[in-house]
């Protein structure tokens, strides 16, 4: 689902109005406009997220219909899991180049190449042969993990529809591990 405040704000038009305002001589006017921009920017944020939320519900309830079970866990002990899984993989000369990718996303691990990855229609095909119970499932910058039982029902299409639907910009990581 594409973001429907980048549908209705042109992100460069935003910055150019915005640029227009700091060029402002009159200090309060400036920040009459900059408080009126803001007030509408969080006004169409707050009804993104709105709609975005009710998809990513929507989407849930389809796959729990289908037979997934979706329990909520903490997600520290899975996040840890998963960084003590995969960072010690990474040798320590790799760390240094790539230096700040932990305090990014996790998968940056595969994005910089820090670990081999299958990707496209191979990781799709390789997702849906393996055997798969349970998984975790979480959002790196969102607090929300599952733990999904019945897992062999879920799909790379369930997938990417989770993460287009979640009303956070963010990747999803889905992990066996625990």
């Amino acid at each position: 689902m594409k973001s429907i405040f980048f549908r209705i704000i042109h992100i460069t038009e935003l910055n150019r109005l915005e640029d227009e305002i700091e060029r402002l001589a009159d200090p309060q006017e400036k920040a009459a406009r900059m408080k009126l921009l803001e007030r509408i920017t969080d006004a169409i944020a707050d009804y993104d997220c709105h709609v975005r939320a009710y998809a990513y519900q929507q989407t849930i309830q389809k796959l729990v219909d289908r037979g997934l079970l979706f329990e909520p866990v903490a997600r520290t002990p899975v996040t840890a899991a998963w960084d003590n899984e995969f960072d010690k993989r990474v040798p320590p000369a790799m760390k240094q180049s790539k230096k700040h990718y932990t305090n990014q996303f996790r998968w940056h691990l595969f994005s910089f190449e820090l670990l081999p990855a299958i990707q496209g229609e191979e990781a799709c095909r390789l997702f849906h042969s393996a055997e798969k119970d349970e998984l975790y499932l979480f959002f790196d910058r969102a607090e929300e993990c599952y733990q999904i039982k019945n897992a062999n029902l879920l799909t790379a299409k369930d997938i990417e529809a989770l993460r287009e639907s979640a009303p956070w910009i963010t990747p999803i990581c889905i992990c066996t591990i625990l």
